[in-house]
């Protein structure tokens, strides 16, 4: 009884003790904030402390223990693609540097775009055959950071933000390498960006790493490599050499060779081609049988332009004068409401002895009967094709409703004319794509 007893007391206990308990909530995030003592020094800085590269030589970074030595940088680098094997590049206004860090997963802790002080006392700064690396000395060489230790010597601020690279970069953002010539020391070990990469044919069809082993695939505009690890999560990726890339990563180098480190699959783009300007057809007044009868053509001079169909094309002419004439034929009202379109008049003639004989006007206000020139606005017809072809650009088109008139007009009997024929009236805006 007295057990049967004990047991009641004890979930008694038990249930007033959890009664009691506070909910739990899940603490306020707050975003890194950096106290320490303010950036004193540049990545160039950290550079100038190494003056033998490619000797497998290193050297302290501060000349004596507990010197401020302190630098305000962003990183560029992520090892979430498999391509970055334990270091961090980090980038400030002077260039970038790699930190070496013996952990794997970096990108969870020190993502893209976050900035990080660095406080170098303790570290060393050497060099992997010319490119730059701190770290802790390791055989006379640059060795990995121990993980546990790192926050001795990394401290972050802020929230990632592409914000942070434009302010900490020597090209004010992601740098461009549009040729050869861009190609340059101080874009090692930062971001940026190849502009219009095409694979050397040799490529065509390879991944960019196997399986096995990291592999160097080459560009045939660029004198860089793409270097990717047998690792990388994008490994089998395909290249196709018939097109262009634009490539984002980090510009390494290895000895004298540019080399190009590719941190994910988001980094391989097809490249971006400036907009062009094309001409798209909005209205196009062909001639046909009915032209001049019941299509709305209107003649000022009665049989002056006929029409005619010969091997698949329909069009009007006017056959050569030895004489003078002024013979026009006017289009029926044409309606565009586009703004900056232009007319090409699809034309052929033999031959120009006078262009002043082959005029092309447009005009708002006429509805038929007698020319008022008041009415009519000349354009400037300068292409005189001798096989179908479009005319020059003739601007302006008014928006809203108007006609085009199309004269013959020779006012004196010498030198004789040609014949003129008129297969349509093409009318273009400029689009960019």
């Amino acid at each position: 009884m007295k057990r049967i007893y004990s047991i009641s007391i004890i979930l008694l206990a038990l249930i007033l003790s959890l009664g009691s308990c506070k909910k739990w909530e899940a603490p306020e995030f707050k975003a890194p904030e950096y106290t320490g003592k303010r950036a004193n020094k540049t990545i160039a800085d950290i550079k100038a402390r190494h003056t033998q590269l490619n000797m497998n030589v290193t050297d302290s970074i501060c000349q004596y223990s507990g010197e401020r030595f302190i630098v305000k940088a962003v990183v560029v680098s992520s090892d979430e693609g498999g391509n970055c094997y334990k270091y961090i590049t980090v980038q400030d206004q002077t260039g970038g540097i790699e930190i070496a860090v013996d952990q794997s997963s970096l990108f969870n802790e020190y993502p893209v775009g976050q900035i990080v002080y660095i406080n170098c006392d303790g570290l060393v700064v050497g060099d992997y055959y010319n490119k730059y690396q701190i770290g802790w000395i390791y055989e006379n060489s640059i060795g990995r950071i121990n993980y546990m230790m790192l926050g001795k010597y990394l401290s972050k601020e802020g929230l990632p933000s592409m914000d942070n690279i434009n302010e900490l970069s020597p090209c004010g953002g992601i740098c461009e390498i549009t040729s050869n010539a861009d190609l340059s020391a101080d874009k090692v070990n930062c971001l940026c960006t190849i502009k219009g990469a095409h694979f050397s044919s040799a490529c065509h069809g390879l991944q960019l790493a196997t399986n096995e082993v990291t592999c160097d695939r080459a560009l045939d505009n660029f004198n860089v490599i793409v270097r990717t690890s047998n690792y990388a999560k994008f490994r089998n990726i395909i290249i196709d050499a018939t097109k262009e890339y634009d490539l984002t990563g980090i510009l390494t180098i290895y000895k004298n060779d540019y080399q190009f480190t590719l941190r994910t699959a988001e980094d391989i783009k097809p490249a971006y081609v400036e907009p062009q300007p094309t001409e798209v057809l909005v209205h196009k007044e062909a001639i046909n049988v009915n032209s001049l009868t019941s299509g709305g053509w209107i003649q000022t001079t009665a049989d002056a332009w006929k029409y005619q169909s010969f091997n698949g094309s329909e069009f009007l002419y006017h056959m050569p004068e030895t004489g003078t004439c002024d013979d026009w034929v006017i289009s029926p009202e044409i309606t565009i409401n586009d703004a900056d379109c232009m007319l090409k008049i699809e034309h052929q003639i033999s031959d120009v002895t006078n262009p002043d004989y082959y005029q092309v006007y447009y005009s708002t206000t006429y509805q038929g009967g007698d020319i008022d020139m008041n009415e009519w606005h000349l354009y400037t017809l300068a292409s005189y094709p001798t096989t179908f072809a479009n005319s020059n650009a003739l601007t302006p088109v008014p928006q809203g409703t108007f006609r085009i008139g199309i004269r013959y007009n020779k006012s004196t009997a010498t030198p004789a004319s040609h014949r003129w024929c008129v297969r349509a009236l093409n009318f273009y805006k400029t689009e960019w794509r």
